[in-house]
């Protein structure tokens, strides 16, 4: 995979940094730490203060498969070709569960001071931006990507459906970023929603109507 050693270096230890953050504060934690906020950025769960190691033990099994993915996929040869890309993405993946980290951990010792329904949404819109730029770069696979039975059956169809997903996935991480600065929490929850429902079923829905129409030149 054409990945430098530099950026394998990167996403190691951006993927190992929510876990060390998480170990040095541990001991001085308070006994329930919050977990979970409603759209008015309200805490409305909290878990004892060991469940401080549960984000950073996902982060770093999911860089765990991130490795053995590619080596997995019988389409293995292509990850060469995106390689760069999917480290992006990697280290894209680590910050965001970074700052996803480091909200609970701060809202832990400082409750209420952190407008969390912002943040989230922020850090979640920013993610999409920057995974849209990069998707028309993906090549085909089974694990990375927007797979449906269409994409997978077509190289041009993926190509065609991961450029329309870019710009779906760009439009969409700006409305999803920008909104809750703006809306009321009932509007909020209502526009993030959509948004996400536009941006899954717009490049579906064309992965399906461009195999057709693939298929129908073929047969012609």
């Amino acid at each position: 995979m054409k990945k430098s050693r530099k950026q394998e270096w990167i996403c190691w230890l951006t993927g190992l940094a929510p876990l060390v953050i998480s170990l040095c504060c541990l001991p001085s934690l308070p006994e329930k730490i919050p977990t979970h906020w409603n759209f008015a950025g309200e805490v409305d769960q909290y878990s004892g203060r060991w469940f401080a190691l549960f984000l950073p033990l996902m982060t770093l099994g999911c860089n765990v498969l991130f490795v053995l993915l590619p080596k997995l996929d019988p389409k293995r040869e292509n990850y060469e070709k995106f390689g760069h890309a999917y480290g992006v993405f990697r280290v894209l993946f680590n910050l965001f569960m970074l700052v996803v980290n480091g909200v609970t951990l701060y809202s832990a010792y400082r409750p209420g001071e952190l407008p969390v329904g912002r943040i989230i949404p922020a850090a979640v819109g920013i993610l999409l931006c920057v995974i849209g730029n990069y998707m028309p770069k993906f090549r085909h696979n089974y694990f990375v990507g927007i797979r449906t039975p269409w994409t997978l059956a077509s190289e041009t169809v993926w190509y065609k459906t991961h450029r329309l997903g870019g710009v779906c996935s760009i439009v969409g991480g700006l409305i999803i970023a920008v909104t809750p600065f703006f809306l009321p929490e009932p509007a909020l929850a209502a526009m993030l929603i959509a948004a996400m429902i536009v941006m899954v079923m717009v490049p579906t829905v064309c992965s399906y109507f461009l195999f057709c129409k693939e298929k129908k030149t073929h047969e012609d």
